[in-house]
């Protein structure tokens, strides 16, 4: 975790000096992200009058990975979360995650290719699947919790593509 942490906050020096930047970005970094991400960059979100800006800057990294393959996390993985922390912080919060302010980052400050993805071969953390049941007048729906969860926090409702009648909450499938 260590070599981990020591490469963000070398890259982030590297981009405050690169930029400008007067004074450094504060950042939170873990290693608590399982699963097939290798790396994580977040922040908040908070409003200034009428401007919007990044804070409580945070990094989180997989462990696995970096066990699996420390020379790609350090050269790779880190640079390319730390260019999303930098670009928060240099044009606000509402950029593209992957969009030309990033690639930009990644080209000319990190000197590397801007890619998307990883190609790590990690293994999924541990889902459990649940399957909510919605009925309408034709016939039962097998829904995800991520839509169960929209449904019940009125975020969204859902009809039957057959008959176009909302669909009802019934039961839980474990």
């Amino acid at each position: 975790m260590n070599q981990i942490r020591e490469a963000a906050l070398a890259a982030l020096e590297k981009a405050r000096r690169f930029y400008g930047l007067e004074e450094p970005v504060r950042v939170e970094i873990d290693c608590s992200l399982r699963g097939k991400m290798a790396g994580q960059a977040g922040w908040r979100v908070r409003r200034v009058g009428a401007k919007v800006a990044a804070t409580d800057f945070r990094l989180r990294f997989n462990l696995e990975a970096y066990h699996l393959h420390p020379e790609e996390m350090l050269t790779d993985t880190v640079p390319h979360e730390v260019a999303h922390l930098i670009v928060a912080a240099r044009f606000g919060p509402g950029c593209r995650p992957h969009g030309p302010e990033w690639q930009a980052v990644m080209r000319d400050c990190f000197g590397l290719n801007p890619k998307r993805t990883h190609s790590l071969p990690l293994t999924a953390a541990r889902r459990v699947e649940r399957d909510f049941i919605y009925a309408c007048k034709c016939r039962e729906h097998r829904l995800t919790s991520i839509r169960h969860q929209r449904i019940r926090r009125g975020k969204t409702l859902y009809r039957c593509n057959s008959c176009g009648e909302l669909l009802s909450y019934q039961d839980q499938l474990l």
